[in-house]
This record gives C-alpha cells, sequence and structure tokens, in this order.
C-alpha cells in the first residue's frame, strides 16, 4: 500500500527532535568529560559542557520546526514523500471487512 506524506506538524517535529537532540547531548556528557580529564580539550569546563546539553534539544527543536515548514512547502509544489506501507494485520483486517459485505 503506497502512502504519500502530504503534511509534518511543526511543532511536533520540533518537540520531538528536541528531545532527540536532548538524548544525544546526554550520551555525550561522558565522552566529552573523559576527552577534557586525558587532555584532548583541557579546556572544556563541567559549565560549557551543561551548556551543551542544554544547547542541544534548542538546536532540535529549531531544526525540526525549519525542516517540517520547508517540508510542508516543497510538498505543496511536488508531493510529499512515498512510502509503501505493508501491514500483515491491516490487509487481514481490510480482507475480512470485505468478505463480510459481500
Amino acid at each position: 500500500m503506497a502512502v504519500n506524506i502530504k503534511r509534518i506538524s511543526v511543532l511536533q517535529t520540533g518537540k520531538f527532535l528536541a528531545l532527540i537532540y536532548g538524548m544525544l547531548g546526554l550520551i555525550y556528557i561522558p565522552f566529552l568529560l573523559f576527552g577534557s580529564i586525558v587532555g584532548v580539550d583541557a579546556g572544556m569546563h563541567i559549565a560549557e559542557l551543561l551548556f551543551l546539553v542544554i544547547l542541544y534539544p534548542i538546536i532540535g527543536f529549531v531544526s525540526g520546526v525549519i525542516f517540517a515548514a520547508l517540508y510542508k512547502l516543497v510538498a505543496n509544489y511536488i508531493g510529499g514523500i512515498e512510502m509503501t506501507l505493508e501491514s500483515e494485520y491491516l490487509s487481514t483486517s481490510l480482507d475480512t471487512v470485505r468478505s463480510q459485505s459481500t
């Protein structure tokens, strides 16, 4: 079954990417701390790391909002992203409905 994504919610996309970027920021902390202890980036302090953890979700939100807004504009002109979905449950349910209606 082919579907076409015509619209992406701007605010929901921003919130989703803010959460993803925030989790990535938390994953990066141990590596950045280790790097600053070993001396790879000796100038990085804990306050700077916390600033990055706060900044990552903000960047995620802003980029998500920009992406969704641009997607809406482009999808109006050339169409949205086309995907083919297959669901065994969905096709079984549709077959059941079709057989009951005949």
